[in-house]
């Protein structure tokens, strides 16, 4: 038979600590109370006039050698069928990156940051480089060429992953989307931060 305190204390266990309900929202929604999931966004006005990489936007970056793994999701708005690839890994590429974005926390009250670094020289943890060469000799997780104005889906189109993607520990990774066309253009990474209980 189970005392009252134990029992209390399971009770305690279903309840979220940030704002004492009882847990209703799925997990990932959860690490966003818990200040463990970030994000990233780049948006540019025109890809088509993207000199270096050329018709290109990339954000890459490498995952810490730890347990703690990134569920990671990503989405792009664009045009013109052009292209969105995530490629895992590489044998080449990835080279002079403009700059680095600082990643940010969804729970804006929180100080934790991402145990995610950049691919700068000398690199920076919770930073995230932009417009580095695309990678190659990696594989490619996520190819796909976007409706765009002259596809099925007419005017702007968008794509990303539904499901998450835990991404390997140690490894690098990057975000692209190129093509011609010379309207604006949006990448978004987001994910959260997670080490298994077994």
């Amino acid at each position: 038979m189970i005392g009252r305190a134990a029992a209390s204390k399971n009770r305690e266990v279903k309840v979220d600590l940030t704002t004492h309900t009882l847990q209703t929202i799925d997990y990932s929604h959860h690490e966003i109370h818990g200040g463990s999931s970030f994000f990233v966004t780049y948006s540019i006005a025109s890809l088509g006039a993207m000199t270096t990489p050329t018709d290109m936007m990339t954000l890459t970056f490498t995952t810490p050698d730890t347990t703690k793994w990134s569920h990671f999701q990503f989405d792009a708005q664009g045009s013109a069928g052009w292209r969105l690839r995530f490629i895992e890994g590489s044998t080449g590429g990835g080279a002079t990156p403009t700059g680095s974005f600082t990643i940010l926390n969804k729970n804006r009250n929180s100080s934790t940051t991402s145990t995610i670094f950049d691919i700068a020289g000398t690199p920076v943890v919770n930073k995230v480089s932009y417009d580095a060469t695309l990678l190659t000799g990696g594989l490619t997780l996520w190819d796909e060429y976007l409706g765009g104005s002259g596809g099925p889906h007419g005017g702007s189109s968008g794509s990303g992953t539904r499901d998450e993607l835990i991404l390997k520990q140690n490894e690098t990774y990057q975000l692209s989307l190129y093509g011609t066309d010379t309207d604006p253009a949006i990448l978004h990474m987001h994910w959260y931060e997670h080490t298994n209980k077994i």
